[in-house]
């Protein structure tokens, strides 16, 4: 095994019982692809992931292609919605598609049609699951997200629940390519992933952002699915199956 698993494999011995993790892949739309690279890695050790896809970035021949893709996995590969453009409309701070300065009837009408389109290139009825671009979002979005019949939001895990009646939270606690991600060095990444399964009291989720991963994230991304897909301390669960009756909503 490779050296900069090892705090992994440790932690994951230490457990005195399993973890349960979960693959989201977002930005689905661009870099098509990198995209089906990262799925054929994930999909390698029969393991399920989620595609955050963009519905103004999915052109029809990806929806074709994803749909060819979702029906040969068997239940390996599901998509669900990352907002509608993954367009910043904040003039000061942080960029967020469904930030503070935009309505209800704003946020929900974008995200609307963003399902309507979804469902139309994939041909199949929207997930339930919302996941918003830059993994920010308000209690308005939340509000929104009810009304229309989303039962799900994934955001990322230091964001605080907005406790909103009627939408569970999945959240990320990895990012593959953020900041405190691999760009640290195999070394540093592996020991952050230790520290994260031995916290964890919930599922973790590990975020992908298959537009800006090398070769070499890619082959280190294969090394840690090897150990995890092997290991009696780890179960690797679709979004879906987390949210259970949430998602069918």
């Amino acid at each position: 095994m490779n050296r900069w698993l090892d705090p992994v494999a440790a932690t994951l011995e230490q457990r005195t019982s399993p973890v349960t993790l979960f693959i989201r892949d977002d930005d689905a739309g661009w870099e098509d692809e990198q995209l089906f690279r990262v799925i054929d890695v994930v999909h390698e050790f029969g393991l399920p992931i989620d595609l955050a896809a963009i519905p103004e970035a999915v052109t029809p021949s990806l929806g074709r292609e994803l749909r060819r893709s979702m029906d040969r996995s068997r239940g390996l590969l599901a998509v669900h919605q990352h907002g509608f453009a993954h367009a910043n409309h904040e003039p000061t701070g942080k960029k967020c598609e469904f930030g503070p300065s935009r309505s209800l009837s704003q946020q929900r009408d974008d995200i609307a049609a963003g399902r309507r389109r979804l469902e139309d290139l994939l041909g199949t009825a929207g997930s339930g699951i919302f996941a918003p671009p830059w993994n920010r979002c308000t209690a308005t979005t939340a509000t929104a997200l009810v009304e229309l019949g989303f039962r799900v939001l994934s955001r990322d895990a230091t964001d605080s629940a907005l406790d909103v009646t009627g939408l569970d939270e999945l959240p990320v606690h990895l990012d593959w390519t953020g900041r405190s991600g691999r760009r640290l060095g195999p070394a540093v990444w592996g020991e952050s992933i230790a520290r994260r399964i031995a916290a964890a009291n919930g599922p973790i989720g590990l975020m992908l952002h298959h537009a800006v991963m090398t070769s070499l994230d890619q082959r280190l991304l294969g090394e840690l699915l090897d150990l995890v897909s092997l290991h009696r301390a780890v179960h690797v669960r679709s979004m879906r199956e987390l949210c259970g009756e949430s998602c069918l909503g």
